[in-house]
């Protein structure tokens, strides 16, 4: 197949990347590529590094970089002859549903997070109504990572015909329970070795977002029987607010790159991701297959993954008491803990490791190709 991926975020392929769209974006094309499909991608970057990398500079994130994905795209699409147009993030959905009609070929979005907006109020109803309407464009298919997502789609109304589950997947070689990974930077190897002091050490990787609901942890922390430590891996806009909020019982690093990312699991003695919302969290499959145990919200696609008791823990959104429940239990059980994890790792070796995605991938797009040929 000959495929154009579209994405708004700067791709690199020789360096390292903090966020999980972008790393996804990568091993997929280079994924196809290695396994002879001719897949070229347009991001919004300033420094592109292949020559399947057909980048646009950033000028303006709405409006003219949208229009200018369209006339790239259907310039690129007519150069290397493309059979289908994949556009992996929302700013990319309706330049790459124009692209692809005038190149006379099927679109697919990828949607790998609700399509509900995560802010409340008038200004989180006008972003929803804007990505549904996205959404609800005439595109030919739609690759959701999860059930629920399928499910989402399902309720505003979306043909289910067209909607495939690709998962998401997980470097099971490199993020292993004995594998030496990356060494850490060393500056945060000794804050988390001073920090750890007589602390169960709690992990969380990711954008430090309301909805990631940092705040129900911290209540819950409030709860617990344990001494825990938090050790926050990631930036946003709560950082400040949330450092003075866990205050003592809080470690803030900033964003880690992702190849030292497995380092960071061999420091902590469990994950925790008390989210409001999430599609297929990466950092759940990334715990599991370091076989580090996992304390997640039921939200989303997580009890796709998660089997509570069984391959990790699961609690209510929202319900900090319910959260410092598990946290104890996981705390006070070290039975429990190595079980968790021997079966997280079982769970994650086989349907989300990268290759099976790259199959899912594979079958799908030329199911829509098909179809739309017919």
């Amino acid at each position: 197949m000959n495929i154009l991926f579209l994405t708004e975020e700067a791709i690199n392929f020789s360096g390292t990347m903090v966020r999980g769209g972008q790393i996804h974006v990568r091993n997929v094309v280079e994924g196809l590529r290695k396994r002879g499909h001719d897949v070229h991608i347009i991001d919004w970057n300033d420094s592109p590094e292949k020559g399947h990398q057909h980048s646009i500079s950033p000028v303006m994130r709405y409006g003219i970089d949208p229009s200018r994905t369209v006339v790239h795209s259907i310039l690129v699409g007519r150069k290397t002859d493309t059979d289908i147009v994949v556009s992996k993030t929302r700013k990319t959905y309706i330049p790459g549903l124009l692209a692809a009609r005038i190149l006379d070929v099927p679109h697919v979005v990828h949607v790998g997070s609700s399509p509900r907006s995560t802010s409340e109020g008038v200004a989180g109803g006008l972003h929803t109504f804007s990505i549904q309407s996205r959404i609800k464009a005439p595109h030919d298919g739609y690759l959701v990572v999860c059930s629920a997502l399928r499910d989402e789609l399902l309720n505003i109304g979306i043909d289910p015909k067209k909607i495939y589950d690709v998962k998401n997947a997980v470097d099971i070689d490199r993020f292993h329970p004995k594998r030496t990974p990356t060494p850490f930077n060393p500056n945060d190897r000794e804050q988390i070795k001073t920090f750890a002091a007589n602390r169960f050490l709690l992990g969380f990787v990711g954008g430090i977002y309301p909805y990631k609901g940092l705040d129900d942890l911290a209540d819950a922390l409030e709860c617990v029987n344990t001494t825990f430590g938090i050790v926050i891996a990631g930036e946003g806009p709560e950082r400040k607010r949330l450092e003075r909020r866990f205050g003592e019982d809080g470690l803030f690093l900033g964003p880690i790159a992702n190849n030292q990312i497995p380092a960071f699991y061999k420091y902590i003695d469990g994950i925790v991701l008390p989210s409001h919302t999430e599609g297929l969290p990466r950092i759940v499959l990334e715990a599991q297959a370091t076989a580090t145990p996992v304390v997640a919200t039921r939200v989303g696609g997580v009890p796709e993954v998660l089997d509570d008791q069984e391959t990790g823990l699961l609690c209510a959104p929202r319900a900090p008491e319910d959260l410092a429940t598990k946290l104890d239990q996981l705390a006070d059980q070290t039975s429990l803990r190595d079980y968790l994890a021997r079966n997280g790792r079982r769970a994650v070796e086989t349907e989300f490791a990268w290759p099976r995605l790259y199959d899912r991938y594979e079958r799908y797009l030329r199911e829509v190709i098909a179809r739309c040929a017919t």
